[in-house]
């Protein structure tokens, strides 16, 4: 998990959802230098979370991909796991607050600004309850991950959180 506790690295695995692709190509899409991003990408790689495609390619450009879906659930472990817990946590808000503030501040389509929706609720759940709808929740996303995107489909945030509201 500490390997995803770096913004640019979480941001690396997000792309790599999309399908495979090479150090040069992620290096365009964020801006960064191709050596700063075949740093990241065999760091991700020495943790298991992308690995790299050597049929795909060339003495000069490495393809990678991630191998499986990531689910980030706090481990509730030892010391050091809750801190680690804590900084891929606060990683995982401040992409979805950045999301969220370019959305109020920008000027999305006028389909977009009909069909976006965010939503919020204060719930009573014993945590068992909160276990089972985050799951069920998590179905109902992959659902629409794992489909065919239809014509004209652009990314959209889908923010889950299941959380308790500490005083």
């Amino acid at each position: 998990m500490w390997a995803l506790a770096h913004p640019l690295r979480f941001r690396i695995l997000e792309l790599l959802r999309e399908g495979p692709s090479t150090a040069s190509r992620l290096a365009r899409r964020l801006g960064e230098s191709r050596g700063s991003m075949s740093y990241h990408l065999r760091y991700l790689a020495r943790a298991g979370t992308v690995e790299d495609m050597p049929a795909e390619g060339t003495g000069r450009e490495r393809w990678w991909r991630r191998p499986e879906p990531l689910l980030l659930l706090p481990s509730g472990g030892d010391l050091e796991a809750q801190a680690i817990d804590q900084r891929m946590l606060a990683v995982f808000f401040a992409r979805d607050d950045d999301v969220r503030r370019r959305f109020v501040t920008g000027e999305p389509a006028a389909a977009w600004r009909r069909a976006a929706f965010v939503g919020n609720w204060f719930v009573a759940l014993a945590p068992q309850e909160a276990d089972e709808l985050a799951m069920r929740l998590l179905a109902v996303v992959e659902e629409y991950r794992s489909r065919t995107p239809p014509a004209g489909a652009e990314q959209a945030l889908i923010s889950l959180s299941v959380l308790p509201v500490l005083e």
